[in-house]
């Protein structure tokens, strides 16, 4: 059996509230003891409540979920906030529980004092304040809660899902591909005597050498038509979706947030000639901006993912700005009882494709090298 110092908290809100209402009903003895309402309804401060053994008047739980769901602890504020709201409880409590999952806090637990003895001689309900250590100790002296929290821990459902690059890494890094006219003014190449010996022959190699000569680097290819451009300045990016847990899941999104110098999001890269809006087998995902942050939503079409199994949702293409920079992909995961979080890393490093362009001038202060704007690279892609 484990030691009930090492036990977990529970995964989320609702299962420490059916946590308090399990151990609260074995202490008061109470088989009675409910929920408040439901979610959404005004509930005055009270998440469960009871009329223990013996007593005549409802005692109440006030069920916080703190420190390892929202990395805050209970604040003086919200204690007063819950006490106002626990007034308008009918009928009237005898008694007011705090249970929090937040770690023991001297200042907070001598307020809670202070208000309790205020609230005694105002004639109003007692305050009392659990918290996680002291819940801990409480399943430790009642052996029904402590049995069925210690076997639910052990047995669980574990839903756990990753996202990450291709590669299963949680960084990446992408090149988008621009091109740069560059013009070079330059006096022509001498004359060279290519005469009977190896003097002639090196005199042109090296002559070839230092001006690039337009026969062997200044050759342009002619284009083609072709019905589909690919721009590579946009680049892919690959997504892997991993069901890392021992729990099926089910009717999930992916929702992203790309946060960086980014100009654009898209489907696609293709551009020009009978474009086409390719859709996935596994995922058909949307894209909508929003201010300055970029957003993809990725649905599947195919909407169950079992323990150990991956996907790969449909690739999305950004445009980063001209300059090295980090992207980070913000990610939520929802799924019908399961939900998570993280964050991906792309790192850019831009890559210059330099078109040169030869032009002879007549003396050497006419030299120079002039660079025009950068430009999308955009080149031919399979005819479809």
């Amino acid at each position: 059996m484990l030691s009930p110092q090492s036990l977990r908290r529970p995964a989320n809100w609702q299962d420490f509230e059916t946590l308090c209402k399990k151990l609260w009903g074995e202490i008061w003895n109470c088989p009675e003891i409910k929920k408040n309402g439901r979610t959404g309804q005004a509930q005055y401060g009270v998440d469960v409540y009871g009329i223990p053994a013996g007593e005549e008047a409802y005692f109440a739980i006030q069920c916080k979920g703190k420190d390892e769901y929202t990395d805050k602890q209970f604040t003086e504020s919200e204690i007063k906030e819950e006490i106002n709201k626990a007034l308008k409880f009918k009928p009237a409590l005898k008694k007011l529980y705090f249970a929090t999952t937040a770690v023991k806090d001297a200042p907070i637990e001598a307020f809670v004092r202070e208000k309790h003895i205020e609230n005694r001689a105002a004639g109003m309900f007692e305050v009392h304040l659990y918290c996680w250590e002291d819940i801990v100790d409480l399943i430790d002296e009642n052996k029904a809660t402590a049995d069925w929290y210690i076997k639910n821990q052990n047995y669980k459902a574990n839903h756990q899902a990753e996202l990450t690059f291709e590669k299963g890494e949680k960084e990446a890094v992408l090149k988008p591909k621009f091109k740069q006219q560059r013009t070079i003014y330059r006096l022509p190449p001498p004359k060279i005597n290519l005469g009977i010996g190896h003097t002639g022959f090196d005199q042109f190699f090296q002559m070839a050498a230092r001006y690039q000569s337009p026969l062997t680097a200044g050759i342009v290819m002619q284009e083609g038509f072709t019905n589909v451009k690919v721009n590579l300045s946009y680049v892919p990016v690959d997504l892997w979706l991993h069901n890392t847990g021992n729990e099926t899941l089910e009717d999930y999104k992916v929702y992203i947030t790309v946060e960086g110098d980014i100009n654009d999001i898209t489907k696609d890269n293709k551009t020009g000639g009978l474009f086409r809006n390719i859709i996935s087998n596994n995922y058909v995902p949307t894209t909508r901006v929003y201010s300055e942050n970029l957003q993809v939503t990725l649905t599947p079409r195919t909407n169950v993912l079992v323990p150990g199994d991956q996907f790969a949702p449909e690739t999305f293409y950004i445009k980063p700005s001209l300059k090295c920079s980090i992207v980070t992909l913000y990610y939520k995961l929802l799924s019908r009882h399961f939900r998570t979080e993280g964050q991906l890393i792309i790192h850019i490093q831009p890559d210059i494709d330099y078109k040169r362009t030869y032009v002879e001038v007549e003396s050497e202060d006419e030299e120079r090298t002039e660079d025009g704007p950068v430009e999308d690279l955009i080149e031919r892609g399979d005819d479809e």
